[in-house]
């Protein structure tokens, strides 16, 4: 399996590659995250890529929260969506930064672990601004693979939290993304509501 920071680009990559067919109009559409439209998922997904690179190197949580108050995506959300992941996976491929202890709201983790979530956050992202835009989109088997690697183990005391999403029933034989989706409260066949 590739490396974290690897897994992490490719998964960067791909929400990239969906962020970059959002044209006018798509902005208030909903997704499959109830609580967010097209422009709340990016901004979530911007304003946690923009953590990465003072949190890598050391800064202090209280400082990085001053810093990225507010809108981050302002008149451009593709662009600050781009930028924000580039910033994020330079930070992680930086000599060092897997092994390093970064400080996060939790404690002391170390960088390849908050990797590991950042890159399934991005996963399970692409899906979810794909799914709100009506596109086709094929995850990327080994991120997802090592994301449920990750949090399998947690899904117990995690799911009753709400931490992956509500249970959803998927057949034996279902392949790995929908599995995955489903890992995370999502249905596969999810469309916009009409």
């Amino acid at each position: 399996m590739a490396e974290m920071n690897e897994l992490h680009r490719r998964a960067g990559d791909l929400f990239d590659a969906v962020l970059r067919q959002a044209g006018l109009g798509v902005w208030e559409r909903p997704t499959p995250c109830a609580e967010w439209d097209v422009r709340g998922l990016v901004h979530h997904v911007a304003w946690s890529n923009l953590w990465v690179a003072p949190l890598v190197h050391g800064a202090a949580l209280d400082d990085v929260e001053r810093q990225l108050e507010g809108d981050v995506l302002g008149d451009d959300p593709v662009g600050a969506g781009l930028r924000s992941t580039a910033e994020a996976s330079d930070a992680f491929d930086a000599p060092g930064a897997m092994d390093r202890l970064v400080e996060l709201s939790r404690g002391p983790t170390p960088g390849r672990v908050y990797c590991g979530e950042r890159m399934n956050d991005l996963t399970v992202h692409a899906w979810d601004l794909a799914a709100a835009l009506g596109l086709p989109v094929e995850l990327d088997a080994e991120c997802m693979e090592a994301a449920m690697d990750v949090y399998r183990p947690f899904e117990a005391e995690g799911r009753p939290a709400g931490v992956f999403g509500p249970s959803v029933e998927v057949a034996a034989d279902a392949d790995l993304q929908t599995r995955f989706l489903a890992f995370w409260g999502r249905r596969s066949d999810w469309t916009p509501p009409a």
